[in-house]
């Protein structure tokens, strides 16, 4: 398995049980003969199931899903031609099986084995399919290779190109190499892994589990201005208890209006965590408010005062279309 340079996470095999589930059309390939001078036919021997595994490959090399999928034993209930890998869409041409070798076909009690070698960029794949049916009437099994996807969180995920939702994912693709890619935003990077084939548990499967992504490079100073703005905006107005904003002051008797000011920003700390709905930025840090005070004791006599109190700034943040937005916590 080998994984694109400069991404994060970590790629690995997953069991081969996914195969058992990815079945595939029956192909039928005649025997013919021509009539000798005698009026006597000759006919041919029918082809073997070896035939059928390298059409099957064949098609994949020249990029042709609809006849590669023409070999493979259909799954009751599932139409594998609607499904969104297994079309040219998902065979670019580097993504396609290279230097392919069929073996002769081996024969068991349920269905003969045919082992085959390619190249999947520049890895060696070593993949056994199985065959099954006779006298020229072949299906293939386990022809199809089970990819998992893991780790998305609510992230726009690509598997060789195509796009395939915004979750986690266990699929067939065709043998050859694949890239998953989940993008970026205002506040996360993109990941991308090439991964190939690997044998497991008698079969061949791949899976890739993204891991939780950095911020981008500029994502925390933004959020930093963010909240800066936001801690303004709560200075705006004369109430002892802004509305939405992280300080509050008891003032004693009635009419009273205060004047608010920062003395000092918090320097606010991001921090990435997964949630049941996908990914957000935690926020927190300490800065310090200044207010100045007008109202009327209990007496009826007018007072002033001032002073600074400290406060913490807790919320979150999270992608919102192109940008994002901040809340903090009160």
């Amino acid at each position: 398995m080998r994984l694109s340079p400069g991404t994060r996470g970590r790629a690995f095999v997953i069991s081969a049980v996914v195969l058992a589930a990815v079945g595939v059309a029956t192909i039928v390939i005649a025997a013919t003969g021509s009539p000798g001078a005698t009026g006597s036919r000759e006919v041919a021997a029918p082809p073997g199931p070896e035939n059928a595994v390298r059409g099957f490959f064949d098609a994949l090399a020249a990029g042709d899903a609809r006849a590669a999928l023409a070999y493979v034993e259909p799954v009751p209930g599932f139409d594998l031609a609607a499904d969104p890998l297994l079309t040219d869409a998902a065979l670019g041409p580097e993504r396609r099986p290279a230097a392919v070798q069929v073996s002769a076909a081996r024969q068991t009690s349920g269905a003969a084995l045919v082992d085959v070698t390619y190249q999947a960029r520049g890895t060696t794949v070593r993949q056994t399919v199985g065959v099954a049916g006779g006298s020229g009437s072949y299906r293939l099994r386990d022809a199809l290779i089970g990819l998992s996807v893991s780790g998305v969180q609510g992230r726009p995920v690509t598997v060789n190109g195509v796009e395939l939702g915004k979750e986690d994912l266990s699929t067939g693709v065709f043998p050859g190499s694949y890239e998953v890619a989940v993008d970026g935003n205002a506040l996360f990077d993109g990941q991308s892994f090439i991964v190939v084939p690997e044998v497991v548990m008698g079969g061949v499967a791949a899976g890739v589990s993204f891991s939780v992504p950095d911020l981008t490079g500029n994502a925390a100073a933004k959020i930093q201005a963010q909240v800066r703005r936001d801690l303004d905006a709560c200075t705006t107005g004369s109430s002892a208890k802004p509305a939405g904003c992280p300080f509050r002051l008891d003032v004693p008797g009635t009419k009273a209006r205060v004047k608010w000011s920062i003395a000092t920003y918090p320097s606010v700390t991001p921090k990435v965590t997964e949630v049941l709905g996908g990914l957000v930025v935690s926020l927190s840090g300490d800065g310090v408010a200044h207010w100045t005070a007008d109202f009327v004791d209990r007496s009826g006599a007018a007072r002033h005062g001032s002073g600074d109190l400290r406060f913490s700034v807790a919320g979150s943040a999270k992608p919102v279309g192109s940008g994002f937005e901040v809340s903090l916590t009160t």
